[in-house]
């Protein structure tokens, strides 16, 4: 994926057991996608 390029849809389990997709939640505005590195 290319810096500043459109993210590919995927569908992940929120905190709560429910299933998001990223195409669901742009239909509502912008997203802000954060990936943590676990160190360790």
């Amino acid at each position: 994926m290319k810096l500043n390029s459109p993210a590919p849809t995927f569908t992940l389990t929120s905190a709560e057991g429910e299933q998001v997709s990223l195409g669901e939640v742009l239909k509502s505005g912008n997203a802000l996608l954060v990936f943590l590195r676990h160190l360790g």
